[in-house]
Parts: structure tokens; sequence; C-alpha cells
């Protein structure tokens, strides 16, 4: 008879990569008012599809049960002016909003309405279902957690007048209570917070990682692959290769503001492989640009339900150090690309865990992107005819960069057939980029837009690059001749803003193109983009003639990878 060895368990522990906290210091909710009687009651819309008749349902049923209330309606965008918000606050004693369903409006109405929270005006936000962890997330990334929101069933904008009426009379008697009760508390759809570390067991080291893993996608902390174990001694490995102390905040992270410590990035950074220390450099000064995306869509390029994803461009001699490929394949997968997936993948899974990218939280995209597992390339600076992108940005040539890109879109531009010279490649190229890679400059034509948030990039090969420059054209040039024949019929800008125009969004100066006859639209053009300006070229790819275009939400930001977590001179 054999002796029986007794089975042990094999246990990791590792470390929770979500963040310790998310804004700044927390502010309370205005008081509420005791009855909407002899009250001014504000109706907020943003411009949203039959959000206007939602509004006008809830408002007349407070007249009708409260006749000496004093409603009144403000029609604003997605992000209302200062002007708006100033008079709201100055003229009403309580204010409902509406609607809160597409990411980006929904995280402008909340906090929009935290502003009036602290001009002392309570609130209620009128929000779609599927966009509560929404609401709730971004009272949080702005101070005010405790924010009220109601929940009606569908989105408006996908349903008639009549269907927006009658799923807005059964929520009113809920607005009333939220506008006049102090205690009335809205569960949390977050979940519950997770210890800093948690320990997983198993029959052996297979096991266990399987345990590990499927925890972390259960709470939605992964990116569906299989992660490494963010394990004390690897962490701690990644962390004494770097000059910041571990507790150093990197940024306040969007969309969800969550503070991104040097460790947390850290505890990412090991989750997407990493193990030069250096690499986290890349990272964190990736994580500051998305952080100082420029107004207005400093809070929309993450949150929108269309698919934008960030690009990140590795400029400097940190490229070369790292591997990270700008040559052949550099947005593909394989070995060839090790560098670029692991900081990529380490970025995206920091805007999960700390910025709360995560989908149905603050990612409302409604059908996704491939863009979002991994943007993330060097330029080919050693074939490029031209000054590297940072340089055009205003740094040096070894100066280590790293450039955030909120692409909306991706297109191959092939010219097949060859081309005559160095200018009629670059009309080439321009006739086939797309003209809408957003909305359009003029599409965009909303009160908070200018349309230089409507931007493209070029990845140019570097064959295509030289050839432009043998014609005796720079990089700036390149850009000035592919902003002038990159251009759209007005007939098409005008069939796109119908229901803007309809809504009275569209800003004076752009009104004549509605006033042109079908004849003239189609006549005549305008170019795609504001200005040179907001075309970007960078060299990357080999030497095979196949350029690719992205659209761009916003303008891109430049950031220097620095020794410091804040991006603090070396």
């Amino acid at each position: 008879m054999l002796d029986t060895v007794p089975l042990t368990k094999t246990a990791i522990e590792v470390l929770n990569p979500t963040a310790d906290s998310y804004g700044t210091a927390k502010s309370p909710l205005a008081p509420r008012i005791k009855s909407f009687e002899g009250k001014v009651v504000g109706l907020l819309w943003n411009g949203k599809a039959q959000g206007d008749v939602a509004l006008n349902t809830v408002g007349a049923a407070i007249r009708e049960r409260f006749p000496t209330a004093d409603v009144r309606f403000y029609h604003g965008t997605i992000r209302f002016t200062r002007e708006l918000l100033a008079q709201a606050s100055a003229e009403c004693d309580v204010i409902i909003g509406c609607a809160a369903d597409c990411g980006a409006c929904t995280s402008w109405l909340v906090h929009d309405a935290i502003t009036f929270e602290r001009n002392g005006v309570p609130t209620v936000t009128i929000a779609s279902r599927g966009f509560e962890r929404d609401c709730e997330a971004t009272g949080a990334a702005f101070d005010m957690p405790e924010i009220r929101y109601v929940v009606v069933p569908r989105v408006y904008n996908a349903i008639t007048a009549q269907q927006a009426e009658e799923q807005t009379r059964p929520i009113i008697d809920e607005i009333i209570r939220l506008a006049t009760e102090e205690d009335a508390a809205i569960p949390s759809v977050l979940g519950d917070i997770e210890a800093a570390e948690l320990t997983f067991e198993g029959d052996d080291a297979v096991d266990v990682i399987a345990k590990f893993n499927a925890f972390y996608l259960q709470k939605d902390w992964g990116d569906g692959y299989p992660l490494n174990a963010p394990t004390r001694a690897r962490v701690e490995a990644l962390l004494s290769g770097l000059k910041a102390d571990r507790n150093d905040m990197v940024c306040l992270l969007p969309p969800g503001m969550g503070h991104a410590t040097v460790e947390k990035v850290a505890i990412n950074a090991a989750m997407a492989g990493c193990a030069d220390p250096e690499e986290i450099l890349v990272v964190m000064a990736a994580l500051r640009a998305i952080s100082k995306c420029p107004k207005p869509y400093d809070k929309s390029t993450l949150m929108s339900t269309g698919a934008h994803a960030p690009m990140i461009l590795v400029n400097g001699p940190i490229a070369q150090r790292l591997k990270v490929n700008g040559a052949r394949g550099c947005l593909g997968p394989g070995k060839h690309n090790e560098a670029n997936l692991r900081i990529g993948r380490a970025v995206n899974l920091s805007l999960r865990n700390i910025g709360r990218w995560m989908h149905g939280v603050m990612d409302m995209d409604s059908t996704g992107t491939p863009r979002k597992f991994n943007l993330c390339l060097a330029e080919n600076e050693a074939d490029s005819p031209w000054e590297p992108y940072h340089v055009t940005r205003g740094f040096r040539p070894d100066d280590d960069t790293v450039t955030v890109f909120h692409t909306s879109g991706e297109w191959d531009i092939p010219i097949g057939g060859g081309f005559l010279d160095g200018y009629q490649l670059l009309r080439a190229l321009a006739a086939k980029m797309p003209w809408g890679p957003q909305s359009g400059h003029v599409v965009e034509a909303l009160g908070h837009s200018t349309g230089e948030e409507d931007q493209q990039i070029l990845l140019i090969n570097p064959d295509h690059a030289q050839a432009v420059a043998d014609y005796g054209l720079s990089k700036v040039e390149a850009q000035k001749i592919l902003h002038q024949h990159n251009r759209v019929r007005i007939s098409d800008v005008v069939e796109a803003s119908r229901g803007r125009e309809r809504n009275g969004q569209i800003r004076p100066e752009w009104q004549w193109i509605f006033d042109l006859t079908p004849a003239e639209a189609r006549a005549q053009t305008i170019p795609a983009t504001a200005s040179p300006s907001c075309m970007h070229v960078v060299v990357a790819g080999s030497h095979t003639p196949k350029p690719q275009c992205y659209g761009m939400m916003s303008a891109p930001v430049t950031e220097p990878v620095t020794a410091a977590a804040a991006g603090k001179a070396n």
C-alpha cells in the first residue's frame, strides 16, 4: 500500500490595479427645495433629440401640480456655455436637465449639474437606461458622487416624440422626490471596492493564474486577453528602476479622474507585461498627454458613444532603446512589436482601471473598435526625409516625447496606379482622405466647437515622403497642399447637418450653405478641415507605399518623457 502524499495548494498574491480615489475634495449637494410651489423651475435641454419633448412633459406636469411654479425652458448644447450656466443659476431655484443618453452628453450634463449644485441650485438629471454607471462615475470624477439622476427605459434620440412623452410621465414623481427630499440617496451601481492585495489559490500554477485572470476579467480589470500577474515582487522591480516615488501623482486620469499614482501605473504596466522601467516612463508621458486633451473635448474624447481611441506616437532616442517599431507592420501583432504592444496595453489598462474607461461605465461606445486594444508606434525617423514629428512640435531631435492622437477612424489610402510627381501625389492622397473624420469641421458647428477640433493624421510611408521631399516640398508645405485639396461638396455637408440646422445649432457664419440652391451646393466645395494645422504628417511603415489616415476628435498633445511622474524636467 502506497503512502498518500498530502496535496498542497499553490497561492499567489496580486495587487489591485484600480485607483484609490477619484476626483479631489468632495462637495455636498445643494439643499433641496421644500416644494415646487412659488419656485422658478429651469428645464435645461442640451440639444439631444426628443430631450425637449421630455422636459416639456415634465414642465407641463409641474405646472399642473404646482400652479404657482414658474417653469422656464433653456436651450443649450452638449456642453452648456458659461453664460447659460450663469443665467440659469441666477434665475432658477431648481433645475432639471435632459438628455443623458450618450457618453459625452451624459458626462457633460452631470458635470454641468454639479456646477449648478455648487452654485446652490439643486438639480435632477434625466438619464437613459445603460447610462446609470456613467452618471455615478462622472459624479465621483467631478467631486460630487451623490449627484441625483432618474432613469428612463430608452434613449430619447431613438424614439418618437409620442414615445418620449410616454416614457417620461412615469418618472415625474421620482424627479419631484429627488428635488425635494434631503436624504433621497440613490443606490450605487458601480460595485464593491476590493482590497489593495488579493490572494488566489489553486491546485497548481496554471490553475491559480487561471483563477486570477477569471476574477480580474469578471471585475472588468482586463482587456479580455490573459493578464500577467501584478505580484508585489514584479511591481517592486519596476518601481526600483524609477526615480519617482511610488505615491507621486502622474495625473488625474480621465475620464473618471482617478488618482494615477506611480505605483498604480506600475501595477497596470506589470499586468501588460512591462519589465523595463523606461517603458513605464513612456506610459506615464502618454497618460499625462491624455489628461491634457484640449477643450472642448477634454471631457468627451474617451466617453463618446462613437468609436474613439488614443494613438500613441513615440519619438526620440528612447524609441530605439526600447525597440518601439515604426517600420513595417508597426501597428500590428507579432514579435517585432513587443514593445509597442506592451506600452499600448499598459496605457489602455491604466485608462480602464485608474480612469474608469470601462464599457458601460465611462466608455459608452455603441459598437467599439479594435483600435482600443493597441495603437502604439514610433515614427520611422531613420527613413524620413523630414524633421521628426516632435521637432515640428517644438522639441529638439534628441528629446524623448510621446504624442497622443484621439483617433476617430482608420482609412487605407492606396495609390496603386503610381503618380506623376510629389505635388500630384499629395493631391492624390488628399482626394482619397475622408472628409469627415469626426463630423467634419462645418458639421461640427455647435455652440461650443470651432472646427479646429476635427483633425487628421496621415501615416505616410518613407518612399512617398521621399518623393514629396524630392519635389522640394517641406512637411509644412505638404500639410498645406493636403488641406487645400482634401475637399467636400457643400451638398454633402448640408445633408449631414439638417438636424442641427433645424434645432438652431448652426453657427451664423455657416448659415449661408443652407441658403444655396441644390445645384449650387453640389457644384461648390470647401476644405474638409479648418486649416493646414489640422493636417498632421508622420512618416511610418515600410517602404511599400500604403499610407493610412486617421481622423481625430481633438488636437494632439505632445508630452516629454521624463523621470518625474508629473512631467517636470529631469
